[in-house]
């Protein structure tokens, strides 16, 4: 199964906020991907592991994880640009939404 990180400083209310939208964009598509918070401490982690970023802060281009900006939603200023990113990364990572 996919793994999205919603990633903000503490990893704690503001991505607690994104998280729940992702979740109901997701499951409003039929997809089971499970979604996680975290701080950008625990993306540096080498035990820590995700397919996608949603992130409310800048984050490093080494990280290697396709990163989409959360901001959008946080602000709620456009939404829809932010799901339909992620809904474009998804479909590149796992078109038959298998894993």
């Amino acid at each position: 199964m996919l793994t999205i990180a919603i990633v903000c400083g503490a990893g704690i209310a503001t991505s607690a906020l994104v998280a729940e939208q992702v979740r109901e964009h997701i499951a409003a598509r039929g997809r089971r991907v499970t979604v996680v918070q975290a701080t950008v401490m625990d993306l540096l982690s080498p035990d820590f592991h995700a397919d996608l970023v949603v992130s409310t802060v800048d984050l490093p281009d080494a990280l290697g994880i396709p990163r989409v900006s959360g901001m959008p939603l946080l602000l709620g200023t456009n939404p829809k640009v932010t799901f339909d990113d992620i809904d474009r990364l998804l479909e590149r990572i796992d078109p038959d939404g298998t894993r």
